[in-house]
C-alpha cells in the first residue's frame, strides 16, 4: 500500500489493516513515518494499560511493567518489519482490562476489532466461548462485522479475499517461526538454517503437531469445566495467549508482542515469588529478547533458534502455576 511490491498475496489478514493504511497512499515515505509513529505509540500505550491492568500499587513494580513491556523485544521487531501488531496487542489488552472489569460488552467489542486488524488474540475468543462470557462474545461479533462491513463497502469483494487463504500447515524451518510445529520440524528435517537430529519430515511434522495439541489439552484442562469462569481473567487470558502462540504453527516471533499479557503478570508478582521462579521468568524473558537482536548469528546452531519459542514456554509453566495460586 505504501509503494512496496507484494510479496504475499493481498488480504492475507482481514481488510480492516488495509483500510487504516488508506489515508497513506498519497504519501509514501512520509506515510511509513507516520505508520511507525503509530505503531510506536500503540506500544507505549500497551504498556501503560498493561501497568494499570496488571500492576499494584507499589510504584517500583508498575515502573518495571512499564519499562518491561514498552522495551519488550517482539515490540521492537514489529517496529522494524513495519508490522501492524503493536496496535493489535494494545486492543487486545484493553479488551481483557474491560472485561476483567465487568464491561464485557465493551472489551468484546474492542477483541471484535483486535481480530479484524489480525487475529493474534483469538485464544482470548476460545476462552470467552469457553466461560461462556455471552456479552463480551456478543460484542465481539459486532465489533467484527461492523469493521469487516466498513472495509467491504470500501474495497468491495476483494476484501473477502483473506477467507480463502490456507492456514498454516505444520510450521516452518525458517527461524523467525518460533511456534512448536516449526521446532520439532528444525530438528526433524534437514534445513540450511542448522542442523537436524534426522530427516524424516513426515515424523518432524506430526511431532510438531502432537506437541502443539498437547499444550492446547494441558491448557484447557488447566481451564476449568467450560461454562464456569473462575480466577483473575487477567492472568487465564494471558496463559491463553502464550499457549495459541506456541501452539499456532503460523506464529512469527514478532507475533510475540501478545506475550507481553502474560510478562506484565508476572512482573507483577516477581517480587512475591521464590528465587527459582524469578530465575525461570528473567532466563525465559532473556532468551525472547536475545532471539530478537540476535537470531542472524545463530544459523547453524538449532538449539539457538528455538529460544524465543522456549522462552515462550518457560512464561506459559509460569502463568500455569499463577492460575493456580488464583
Amino acid at each position: 500500500a505504501l509503494g512496496f511490491s507484494h510479496y504475499t498475496s493481498p488480504y492475507r489478514y482481514p481488510p480492516l489493516a488495509a483500510l487504516l493504511a488508506l489515508p497513506l497512499l498519497g504519501l509514501p515515505d512520509r506515510g511509513i513515518g507516520m505508520w511507525m509513529v503509530l505503531q510506536a505509540a500503540c506500544a507505549l500505550l500497551t504498556a501503560e494499560t498493561l501497568t494499570r491492568s496488571f500492576g499494584s500499587s507499589t510504584p517500583a513494580i508498575r515502573i518495571v511493567i512499564r519499562l518491561g513491556v514498552g522495551f519488550f523485544t517482539p515490540f521492537l521487531t514489529s517496529l522494524y518489519a513495519g508490522q501492524i501488531n503493536p496496535l493489535v496487542t494494545w486492543l487486545a489488552a484493553l479488551a481483557i482490562w474491560l472485561i476483567a472489569h465487568g464491561r464485557e460488552g465493551r472489551g468484546g467489542f474492542l477483541l471484535g476489532l483486535s481480530l479484524m486488524l489480525k487475529p493474534l488474540a483469538m485464544g482470548i475468543a476460545v476462552l470467552l466461548l469457553w466461560e461462556g462470557r455471552w456479552k463480551a462474545l456478543a460484542g465481539l461479533l459486532l465489533g467484527a462485522a461492523l469493521a469487516l462491513g466498513i472495509s467491504v463497502l470500501t474495497f468491495g469483494s476483494p476484501a473477502l479475499g483473506f477467507l480463502g487463504v490456507s492456514l498454516p500447515g505444520t510450521g516452518s524451518a525458517y527461524p523467525p517461526a518460533q511456534n512448536l510445529p516449526s521446532l520439532a520440524i528444525r530438528w526433524g528435517t534437514h534445513h540450511p538454517y542448522g542442523f537436524a537430529l534426522a530427516d524424516v519430515p513426515e515424523v518432524a511434522r506430526g511431532t510438531g503437531l502432537a506437541l502443539a495439541g498437547l499444550l492446547i489439552f494441558l491448557t484447557l484442562i488447566g481451564l476449568g469445566r467450560p461454562g464456569a469462569p473462575r480466577g483473575l481473567f487477567k492472568i487465564r487470558a494471558a496463559w491463553v495467549l502464550t499457549a495459541t502462540f506456541l501452539a499456532n504453527p503460523g506464529t512469527w516471533y514478532h507475533h510475540g508482542t501478545v506475550l507481553s499479557v502474560g510478562l506484565a503478570g508476572l512482573l507483577n508478582r516477581a517480587c512475591q515469588r521464590s528465587r527459582w521462579w524469578q530465575a525461570i521468568l528473567a532466563a525465559s524473558v532473556s532468551a525472547i529478547a536475545l532471539w530478537g537482536v540476535a537470531w542472524h548469528a545463530f544459523i547453524g546452531w538449532t538449539p539457538l533458534l528455538d529460544l524465543a519459542t522456549l522462552g515462550a514456554l518457560g512464561m506459559w509453566i509460569l502463568l500455569a502455576r499463577e492460575r493456580e495460586d488464583e
